[in-house]
């Protein structure tokens, strides 16, 4: 499949990651075009889009998946759909219960999830990860050599396994982040002096605290919500969180240190990691000097 002959649609293209894919593809010389909530959409409804496309991009919401391919689901017959979705399994399962209730309708499906925002300004380096596929193999391949090509990397995860992984990459990553910045919130010191005592590793939980508190939370707030595996990993979060606040609370130093000793054992096999966090606290360093 030569992506640039096909005619791309992008439902919710208008705005984030969305409107990234609509410019990327434009950018290759494909006909990209997308339709959306917003005055500036390029067709009157979404299913006026699939009847257009070759391929329709699903870009919308996580609260929104499942509606919008409903919706545009009969007109996908030897059409190619995508979708980018960070949560997989509900999506996934809608998709194979559309197939059972539209039994004429022959769609080719490919779900991908994009390890990135629509800030990125290269693809160099950035993650796409690939969990499902029915009937779209030439599709896949051909994404798969296009994002390769621009220095992107591609992994296979099988959908369930996305889910799970994602509840530790994504779930537990936004609730450490949002309940950490909640306390830094309260505690009601001047942010101002707290930066100005910050060396550069707490430096950079505070540049992350901001970038994730000043965004759309509605992301975020699906993203634990619905993803089923949230609930487990943010448990275990919370009974780790208690039992180190015994500890502390008891002043025990032995079982303090035989709790952090507890986890060496896993995180030896990453030991590789310290000379790169050492790399990245002497550039940010260098950030901060020239503020």
């Amino acid at each position: 499949m030569e992506l640039i002959k096909q005619k791309i649609g992008v439902v919710g293209g208008s705005q984030g990651l969305g409107s990234w894919i609509v410019k990327y593809f434009r950018s290759k010389g494909a006909d990209a075009r997308f339709s959306s909530r917003k005055e500036n959409s390029e067709f009157d409804s979404n299913l006026q889009l699939a009847d257009w496309a070759d391929i329709v991009v699903l870009a919308v919401p996580i609260s929104a998946m499942a509606n919008v391919m409903e919706e545009v689901f009969p007109a996908l017959d030897d059409k190619y759909l995508i979708d980018v979705c960070s949560v997989k399994k509900f999506v996934i399962e809608k998709y194979q219960q559309l197939r059972q209730v539209y039994t004429e309708v022959l769609p080719k499906y490919c779900s991908i999830h994009p390890m990135f925002s629509h800030r990125i300004k290269s693809f160099d380096g950035n993650v796409v990860l690939f969990n499902h596929n029915d009937g779209a193999e030439d599709l896949e391949d051909a994404l798969k050599k296009c994002f390769l090509e621009d220095g992107g990397v591609v992994k296979d995860v099988q959908y369930i396994k996305h889910d799970k992984l994602m509840g530790l990459v994504q779930g537990l990553n936004h609730f450490n982040v949002f309940v950490s910045a909640k306390t830094m919130a309260r505690f009601d010191e001047d942010f101002e002096d707290i930066k100005s005592v910050a060396s550069p590793p707490y430096r950079i939980f505070i540049v992350f605290y901001t970038r994730y508190v000043l965004q759309n939370p509605l992301l975020y707030a699906d993203i634990q919500m619905r993803n089923e595996y949230v609930y487990e990993v943010v448990r275990i979060f919370r009974d780790e969180m208690n039992r180190l606040f015994d500890i502390i609370q008891t002043r025990d130093r032995d079982q303090f240190m035989e709790y952090i000793m507890e986890m060496q054992g896993f995180f030896g096999q990453n030991e590789g990691d310290i000379e790169l966090s050492s790399h990245l606290m002497q550039k940010l360093s260098q950030k901060l000097e020239e503020k």
